[in-house]
């Protein structure tokens, strides 16, 4: 799959990135509501792709914003994304490993995409294990983190959970979700506090095969 280049900068592209931006503003919207379940029995991979794809069009609107896209092929991008996820593809790659293939490129998108999100990176996210029982008893919250390329590094308390994704951008949005997923859980006695960190890229194929059970990681 190709990437997606960054722009050159260039005035005459200004039009052009506004009404993309537009467009993937009603899609966000729509994709926001479409991501909060409306009740206990939506299918999980059903609810887990609208967030993904929630995510996906957020990050590629923030992206747009910053220059860093190509606004000719950003919806098509985006497009393609999310047919691969309706049909179970892209299974723990972000959209940013699929914008972003080359990994230089991809080392600078989140370079600029942590200046603006400033999360803490953590080096050594690879060596916690996997919430194992969280996973077990919250099945829908393993499958969105299946398909947003995230993780639950810690779940151990009453009061925090800690998310990580190499996309900063992908905490906000799936620790609604989450919330949302946790007040039908019995034991879930009060709202817990999210954190979320950055996890380099590097380090993410070896913990998507520990978390996810993937023997082909991508």
């Amino acid at each position: 799959m190709q990437g997606v280049h960054p722009l050159e900068h260039n005035a005459n592209m200004k039009p052009t990135v506004g009404g993309v931006r537009l467009k993937l503003g009603v899609a966000l919207d729509s994709q926001l509501r479409s991501a909060v379940p409306r009740d206990r029995h939506e299918s999980s991979h059903a609810g887990a792709a609208a967030l993904a794809k929630t995510i996906a069009a957020h990050t590629v609107k923030v992206l747009l914003e910053g220059e860093m896209l190509d606004p000719a092929l950003a919806s098509d991008e985006l497009l393609k994304y999310g047919i691969g996820l309706e049909n179970g593809l892209n299974v723990g790659q972000c959209v940013l490993r699929f914008l972003f293939p080359d990994d230089g490129r991809l080392a600078m998108v989140l370079g600029w995409l942590n200046s603006q999100a400033n999360l803490h990176v953590w080096e050594i996210a690879h060596r916690i294990p996997p919430p194992e029982l969280f996973y077990k008893v919250h099945p829908e919250i393993f499958e969105a983190c299946k398909l947003c390329g995230a993780v639950i590094l810690d779940a151990s308390t009453p009061s925090t959970i800690t998310t990580g994704s190499i996309n900063p951008l992908t905490g906000d949005f799936l620790a609604r979700w989450m919330q949302t997923q946790l007040e039908y859980d019995p034991a879930e006695t009060h709202p817990r506090f999210f954190f979320h960190v950055a996890i380099p890229p590097r380090l993410w194929t070896g913990m998507m095969r520990s978390h996810f059970r993937y023997d082909d990681a991508v």
